[in-house]
């Protein structure tokens, strides 16, 4: 039976993921595994098979000099001769317009090798980069992973580093498990941060991403609206708490998700509380 809250008739849950994957507590998983939030750096060494440098600062170039602040990026390595990063999308990439104006200039500077440069001071010679971006909702379920490291390196970097192997090396570096089906979900499970609360930018964005991830996984998106509808049966059925009143949402969010789908660890799953 669920423990309801006298004071907000919310679901009181207490997660207990970490023990699911044989960890002694949250706070040790978050800082030795943590997910694609946390360490994303591993999960790119495995893939790669290289390591990246974090917070790689890259200056626009305006009339031969620098204009204004670096953009921060998260994860950048050369691979095969050509530049790449990897950024990890927050929930302010789909809250903030003003945030989200800066994704669309920094992207923009970040393609052209004539607008962009590592010199704080002048213009410097620049670089074409190519930009992967991991949203703060997606998790590394084995069709997530196929579709980055396969399907969009193929498209991008016209090679594939994804293997069975990787995977599974990958998996134990996040999440302490060989199980695919131990992995946790895509989707929301304890963030506040849900599409109730993105502007219309930012609905635009998450629909896109899901769209595009779910023409050839399916399970994706069947994955991330279950855990909404868990969501909405423990915040009281309040779905306002957590789906946005826009038509195109609302028609996205009509699927029903499939079990067949759904071989991975939802945290709101009444057999994964613990009370």
């Amino acid at each position: 039976m669920k423990k309801i809250s006298k004071k907000t008739k919310f679901v009181e849950t207490n997660h207990k993921y970490h023990q699911i994957v044989g960890v002694k507590s949250d706070k040790e998983f978050r800082e030795k595994y943590g997910n694609l939030e946390f360490n994303l750096n591993k999960c790119l060494e495995v893939f790669f098979e290289k390591k990246f440098q974090q917070e790689l600062e890259i200056y626009e170039v305006d009339e031969g000099t620098t204009i204004g602040a670096p953009f921060r990026c998260d994860h950048y390595a050369k691979i095969d001769d050509q530049h790449v990063i990897f950024e990890y999308n927050g929930n302010h990439h789909y809250q903030s317009p003003f945030k989200i104006h800066t994704d669309k200039r920094k992207n923009k500077v970040l393609k052209n090798p004539e607008k962009n440069t590592l010199i704080k001071k002048g213009s410097g010679p620049g670089v074409k980069y190519i930009t992967f971006k991991i949203p703060y909702y997606m998790q590394l379920t084995k069709d997530y992973a196929r579709y980055l490291f396969h399907d969009q390196c193929l498209l991008e970097l016209k090679k594939s580093f994804f293997s069975e192997d990787k995977y599974t090396k990958a998996i134990k570096a996040l999440y302490n498990t060989d199980d695919e089906n131990k992995v946790l979900a895509p989707g929301l499970h304890t963030s506040k941060q849900t599409p109730a609360s993105y502007n219309e930018e930012g609905l635009k964005r998450f629909l896109k991403e899901v769209d595009e991830m779910s023409k050839k996984y399916p399970s994706i998106k069947h994955q991330i609206i279950h855990s909404f509808k868990l969501f909405i049966e423990d915040v009281n059925r309040d779905e306002k708490l957590i789906i946005p009143e826009n038509e195109k949402f609302q028609e996205w969010f009509k699927l029903e998700p499939e079990e067949k789908y759904l071989n991975c660890i939802f945290e709101r799953e009444k057999k994964q509380y613990k009370f």
